[in-house]
């Protein structure tokens, strides 16, 4: 589904839930060095945003987002990402992390709320954020 929302304001209201998830990747390199499998403890954040608020003064409901996010991730717990069929024949980096969990996230939203970011924490200093270009 591809949906187009037109912000009229530059204001925005702004919302994230905090997760997180247990889960072991080992990248290969250009040059076809792998690292070995190691784990992470991932945190990942998740933003949405709304020009206006609803009837109860909401973006969304904080619970409902959480249920978004905890069952974007429910099938990256405990495994070796690259074992999941969403990483078949690629790396699981943080980058592509956080672009599969906005993709799941973002089948869910629905305007005038929107998905703003996805931004995963694979160790302390070191994140990666997935956000689309605004159109």
């Amino acid at each position: 589904m591809n949906l187009k929302v037109l912000f009229v304001s530059d204001k925005m209201y702004w919302i994230s839930i905090d997760a997180a998830f247990e889960a072991a990747h080992g990248l290969t390199f250009a040059n076809g060095v792998t690292e070995p499998n190691h784990t992470h403890r991932w945190s990942v954040s998740v933003g949405v945003c709304s020009e206006y608020l609803d009837k109860q003064g909401l973006v969304m409901d904080f619970l409902e987002l959480q249920h978004y996010v905890d069952a974007a991730i429910d099938d990256f717990k405990g495994i070796k990402l690259e074992n999941n069929p969403c990483f078949t024949g690629q790396n699981a980096s943080a980058e592509r992390v956080a672009r599969v969990i906005f993709d799941r996230i973002a089948a869910r939203i629905y305007p005038p709320v929107r998905l703003g970011y996805v931004e995963v924490t694979e160790a302390p200093g070191c994140r990666a954020r997935y956000e689309p270009v605004p159109e």
